[in-house]
């Protein structure tokens, strides 16, 4: 609803620029310039502004705020890295298994950007977890890839992959963690919804007699 809005609100301040612009001076190619500078520096606004009251009901200093976003975005470029290495593998079992880290990771970086505060029960996920899949990942598609025969290349190719799978793993579990909270805070609904329902019973049960 935020993109919307600002885009919305961009587009309303832009196209009155515009207008004002050809009637005050008739110049169409002035016009287009006040049209773009005025959609670029609205929305410039508009998201500092929503950011602002975004921190302000996280309770979040802009700092912190600041932080996460970088590490979004820092995951995210490293998501993309881990993406390119599918067309590498050379294996189905090796491509499932980064292409299902993918998957969860994509899912963690998703739910803190909707939720900021949930970055710090993950932090381990961003800082550690994510990169070291990342970085494992590409050493093993360089190592497939130069098809070196050995005992010694196969036994690496094999502990990269293991290693890999636990890693996965891990992240799995990161995924439970940035969920915990969601989970708990059902799980008290649920309870209230039972408590009242049976409440509810009683006092039919007991206006019946």
């Amino acid at each position: 609803m935020h993109f919307i809005t600002r885009h919305a609100f961009n587009f309303f301040i832009s196209s009155a620029l515009l207008i004002l612009s050809i009637v005050n001076f008739d110049i169409g190619l002035f016009g287009l310039a006040v049209l773009i500078g005025g959609y670029y520096m609205s929305n410039k606004l508009i998201l500092a502004i929503q950011k602002r009251k975004r921190r302000k009901e996280l309770g979040m200093t802009k700092e912190e705020y600041r932080h996460i976003e970088e590490q979004i975005k820092l995951a995210r470029e490293q998501l993309t890295n881990l993406t390119q290495q599918y067309v590498r593998v050379r294996s189905i079992k090796s491509f499932k298994l980064l292409n299902e880290t993918n998957k969860v990771a994509k899912r963690i970086i998703n739910i803190v950007h909707t939720n900021p505060q949930k970055f710090y029960a993950v932090e381990d996920f961003f800082y550690a977890h994510l990169p070291s899949a990342v970085e494992l990942a590409d050493k093993y598609t360089l190592l497939t890839k130069e098809q070196v025969k050995g005992t010694d290349i196969h036994i690496a190719l094999e502990d990269t992959r293991k290693t890999l799978k636990d890693l996965h793993g891990t992240i799995e579990n990161d995924l439970k963690l940035a969920l915990q909270s969601d989970i708990d805070q059902l799980k008290i609904e649920l309870d209230f919804a039972k408590l009242a329902n049976e409440q509810s019973r009683e006092k039919i049960g007991g206006g019946g007699e």
